[in-house]
């Protein structure tokens, strides 16, 4: 295949300005109903205009396609069981936050 015939592609990574935003920093609990992560951002990527969720946990940062989302209201609800994350508290969920809140700041200072 030549370099002529290979689609570009894009992606771009976003965040909001506010912690928690709309999706940034929100609870994600999985479908076995374990809280697992905060959304930390939102990744696109085009073509093939796939978009994921950057859910950050306890040393873990696991990509999550939109399409697994069963609902958006106070937290980010999944459909399927995510095994590569440990159950979070509370109390994880602030320090995550916190994490993501200056991880933000440093891009915006850049």
């Amino acid at each position: 295949m030549s370099k002529a015939s290979v689609p570009s592609m894009a992606e771009a990574e976003v965040y909001e300005l506010t912690m928690p935003g709309n999706i940034i920093g929100k609870e994600v609990i999985d479908g076995s109903a374990r809280r697992i992560g905060i959304v930390r951002s939102l990744r696109i990527t085009l073509p093939p205009g796939k978009v994921e969720l950057q859910v950050k946990g306890l040393g873990v940062e696991l990509p999550v396609d939109v399409t697994n989302i069963t609902a958006v209201g106070n937290v980010i609800q999944l459909s399927n069981t995510v095994k590569e994350a440990e159950e979070i508290s509370i109390a994880d969920v602030q320090r995550l936050r916190e994490e993501t809140w200056k991880e933000v700041q440093g891009l915006i200072m850049r």
